[in-house]
């Protein structure tokens, strides 16, 4: 493990750090990531990216708290890998938790989490930790990289360690909240739904003031957004034709949002060198961490096909379960593997 811990950070860090032996094995660890993570900002500035939404004062005054203070028996027994306090791993129970906090809460998404100031309009969560922290402690934990969604003539998805991502956060009270990552996230709504219809029934004129319209050189019926029960029953009243009423039905049953189901694979994003500077860039920082939506770059990412194109978006925040805007939140990442061995059935697979 120390190996390909010190494989890894070799790249962008260089061999200028002295040898540690003897000491314990995440103090190894710990020593070898302080490198990687010098010039990165420090957590207490630029928390917000001018992209996300605006949280209140209040929230803002505790984001910028410690993770020490925020959530003391959730780390009392983790390592910290960063000196900032952004990344702790847990040896005994082999996770990572990584300090973030919410910038978005409503609309399509290309991400759980990004980086700090990268993309906070399409990304629920946004951390100051650098996504290749992440990925050294990822190694840590014994995790393999795979390799990144492939598009073509037949789309290949992500490959890499099936990992399992739980959210943690403090409610209004103070008490400490668990939630699987997924339930964060939902199907796309804002999008139109097709149904085939061979064609509109004589006569029938749609209307206008709805998001119902006729594809006639498709033969679809198509419909923007959510097709709500008073919907249904309300576009059902314009006629009696048979299939016109299949097609409304159809259209209702396919856009009713539901919780992504898709697997988190850990691929590992890639290096590529810096025309500026001759050094090697790990690609993940520049935005594409924890991703909802297919990227070459992406450190972590869904085992499915989900596009990045605005017209065919695969997912939106699911507003109702997300805390308010600035709510401080744990990214809690373990190897699905690990949790079965040790006899858990995994919220979040």
């Amino acid at each position: 493990m120390l190996n390909r811990v010190s494989s890894f950070l070799s790249r962008p860090a260089g061999s200028a750090w002295v040898a540690l032996a003897g000491l314990p094995m995440l103090v190894l660890i710990a020593a070898m990531l302080l490198p990687l993570f010098a010039g990165t900002s420090q957590f207490a500035a630029a928390q917000f990216g001018s992209a996300g939404q605006t949280p209140s004062d209040d929230k803002a005054e505790v984001a910028e708290k410690p993770t020490s203070t925020l959530f003391p028996e959730t780390i009392k027994n983790t390592t910290a890998l960063t000196p900032d306090g952004t990344l702790y791993i847990d040896s005994k129970n082999k996770a990572l938790f990584v300090r973030a906090h919410v910038v978005f809460t409503a609309g399509l998404l290309e991400m759980l989490c990004c980086p700090v100031q990268t993309k906070e309009h399409e990304s629920i969560l946004s951390t100051p930790c650098p996504p290749r922290m992440v990925h050294a402690g990822l190694l840590a934990l014994g995790a393999e990289t795979g390799k990144p969604a492939q598009f073509g003539e037949t789309f290949q998805p992500p490959t890499g360690e099936d990992l399992t991502i739980t959210l943690l956060w403090k409610d209004e009270d103070g008490e400490l909240q668990s939630q699987a990552a997924r339930e964060w996230i939902r199907t796309a709504t804002r999008r139109y739904f097709t149904a085939k219809l061979p064609q509109l029934p004589e006569g029938l004129k749609l209307p206008e003031e709805e998001k119902l319209r006729y594809d006639s050189v498709r033969n679809e019926l198509l419909h923007y957004g959510v097709v709500t029960p008073e919907l249904r029953e309300k576009f059902l009243k314009l006629t009696n034709d048979p299939a016109f009423h299949n097609a409304v039905k159809e259209l209702e049953k396919t856009s009713q949002p539901s919780t992504m189901d898709a697997d988190w694979v850990f691929v590992g994003s890639s290096f590529q060198e810096d025309p500026d500077s001759n050094t090697p860039r790990y690609l993940a920082d520049g935005g594409d961490f924890i991703c909802v939506a297919n990227f070459p770059a992406a450190t972590i990412d869904v085992a499915v096909r989900s596009s990045a194109s605005d017209s065919e978006r695969g997912y939106e925040a699911f507003t109702e379960n997300i805390p308010e805007t600035g709510t401080p939140v744990l990214i809690k990442i373990q190897r699905t593997t690990d949790l079965a061995k040790g006899g858990e059935t995994p919220k979040d697979r």
